[in-house]
């Protein structure tokens, strides 16, 4: 019988000789209850694996900063630094495998996915070990680029061409588009062209670059073929055409991009476009979650499911408020959305949160009626209502244009916690049906208003401690209650990192919405430094990939909907050590907005 198990990370990216070089150098050691195993500021000469018991590290404060359980890993990267500050010790009777450093540093010499696990700063651990994913599925679509994907060889149509030899050329090359020049413009014929011609009695020797669309959507070519995907969803077109150093080559089909996927996400959006009751509305919703497991199934990523998501909620929204406005109030009104769907990081479904912009001289009893039936409607969608009424069928978020900057006005003014929890709902709000100038208007105004008052600011900011009871000391709680102990993954770790980057977006008067966007500004406009930045963000991605874990888990158990509840017993073990990592990143970064908006003062 092996005397190491390595089917666990990191061990298990070690060959046949590295595995025997460990399993000689490895000894067992046992630890009685609060017996120290590594002291502040000691050198450190071993690496430690958790064979039976608990062991708990706790940082300068005293504080629990993490619990170790069976095949548990410690201290990887303070045995590279020498020492560390923080105190280890057996949280009860405990039993460790013990390996010597000299062997850790010939491993990491030989193997260099395990010198990663053992040097790699939180943002580079996150990204290359995070979700356990392997090479095999990272080489699917959704890493897949566009030159791997589109058909090449471009067929171009000569300046001047007619209709009919358009025809020919595209039986000939059998291809259902083709590129044209006309003067420095260059567009795209298609086959669905041919549709208006025949209908309006057009001669073949009609010129071809008539019935061309110039206006292209386009995607450069070493991007990623999933991004030609959600751009295809986003304009409601078939097609993209493929651009390389800023020039066309080529065109990207919907079928190129179907044969990559083995789920239905791009027909949910052309049963959308189809759709014209809220019948059949219903029927697609109810088949979200479906698609997100499959999509989830096929390894991709949660920030990228956010993307696409909000795509196709967007689609959604807009036809139903399309199919409840009349043609008035819908060319006279701006739908937005607000939290994480407005900032493109909701996945599965989640209370309402929008808002009506309603341009002035519209009829606002008709505008009740319909976001009455709007609110509803989503309901029936399975959009749980918002617990706090932030709907369009509350009149405090359906205003005429005027009233909502005065709105906005007032929390500015008021700088209470209340008014600023408004403020920063409104910030991440996206427009998605109607007039979307309206909604630009109000946060015009809202930049215009708002001074550099360090009060406001701070006040904003401030909400970043909201729930520091129930991060405090967790781990220690955990030491006392039942195997089942859930952590609260928005309060531990997304909001404090989506409010604390909302808080310095604000101040620096950023118009990104998306958490990683404004995490990429604010580092290029040195109010973060890049490493920070990095360390968030990779943190961020891994705590959507947990609450996107425990939200399925959910709703494969059949309960209601917990998205949030995270049952760390059932994490692997890589999952558990990239989580207190995750977690000791968002600690450091709530010093830093503390820091930078002098909350503590």
């Amino acid at each position: 019988m092996e005397r190491f198990d390595f089917s666990h990370a990191p061990f298990d990216s070690l060959d046949a000789g590295e595995r025997q070089l460990l399993q000689k150098s490895v000894d067992i050691v046992f630890f009685a209850e609060e017996e120290p195993i590594i002291r502040p500021q000691a050198a450190i000469e071993h690496l430690y694996v958790v064979i039976k018991g608990v062991v708990k590290e706790s940082g300068e404060d005293g504080e629990v900063a993490a619990l170790y359980h069976v095949w548990d890993t410690f201290d990887a990267r303070a045995l590279m630094q020498g020492s560390t500050p923080n105190l280890f010790t057996a949280a009860e009777d405990t039993l460790l495998y013990r390996i010597p450093k000299a062997a850790v540093q010939t491993l990491i010499q030989s193997n260099s996915r395990f010198g990663a696990y053992c040097y790699a700063s939180a943002a580079e651990k996150l990204s290359s070990l995070s979700a356990g994913r392997d090479e095999e599925q990272m080489a699917g679509l959704f890493t897949a680029k566009v030159r791997d994907a589109y058909r090449h060889g471009a067929v171009w149509l000569e300046e001047g061409a007619t209709v009919l030899a358009a025809a020919q050329m595209m039986k000939t090359a059998k291809t259902k588009s083709l590129l044209v020049r006309h003067g420095k413009r260059v567009g795209l014929f298609t086959e669905s062209a041919f549709r208006n011609i025949v209908i309006e009695g057009v001669s073949g020797s009609d010129a071809a670059h008539r019935w061309a669309t110039f206006d292209l959507i386009s995607i450069d070519i070493d991007d990623f073929v999933f991004h030609a995907l959600l751009r295809m969803t986003q304009h409601k077109i078939q097609r993209v055409v493929v651009t390389e150093n800023g020039e066309p080559v080529g065109a990207l089909e919907q079928i190129d991009v179907l044969a990559y996927l083995s789920n239905h996400s791009h027909l949910v959006a052309q049963r959308l476009e189809r759709a014209d009751t809220l019948d059949d509305l219903a029927a697609i919703a109810a088949q979200m979650n479906e698609s997100v497991r499959v999509l989830r199934k096929n390894g991709l990523g949660a920030p990228q499911l956010a993307q696409l998501m909000q795509v196709l909620n967007s689609s959604l929204f807009e036809k139903a408020w399309r199919l409840i406005a009349p043609e008035g109030l819908y060319a006279q009104s701006c739908l937005i959305v607000m939290g994480s769907e407005g900032r493109g990081e909701q996945i599965l479904k989640t209370d309402q949160d929008n808002a009506l912009i309603i341009r002035e001289g519209a009829d606002l009893q008709t505008a009740e009626a319909a976001a009455a039936q709007f609110s509803a409607t989503l309901e029936r969608f399975g959009y749980p209502p918002c617990a706090g009424r932030i709907m369009v069928n509350n009149p405090q978020w359906r205003k005429p244009a005027g009233e909502f900057k005065q709105t906005v006005s007032g929390w500015l003014r008021a700088a209470s916690p209340e008014a600023m929890m408004n403020l920063a709902i409104f910030i991440d709000a996206k427009p998605v049906a109607g007039d979307s100038t309206l909604l630009d208007e109000v946060k015009a105004h809202l930049r215009s208003v708002m001074s550099k008052d360090a009060g406001m600011l701070m006040t904003f900011a401030r909400a970043v401690e909201q729930f520091d009871s129930h991060s405090r000391g967790f781990f220690a709680q955990l030491l006392h209650r039942g195997r089942e102990e859930r952590m609260d993954v928005k309060k531990m770790g997304l909001f404090p990192v989506v409010h604390g980057v909302r808080a310095l977006a604000l101040e620096a008067r950023l118009t990104e919405t998306n958490t990683f966007e404004r995490l990429k500004r604010l580092a290029q406009l040195g109010v973060m430094e890049d490493q920070l930045a990095q360390d968030v963000a990779e943190s961020y991605r891994f705590l959507m990939e947990m609450r996107l874990k425990a939200g399925l888990a959910t709703l494969n158990e059949g309960h209601v909907m917990q998205p949030n509840q995270l049952d760390i017993h059932s994490l692997s073990t890589l999952e558990r050590d990239l989580l207190k990592e995750s977690l000791q990143v968002v600690k450091r970064f709530k010093g830093f907005v503390r820091q930078h908006f002098h909350l503590n003062a």
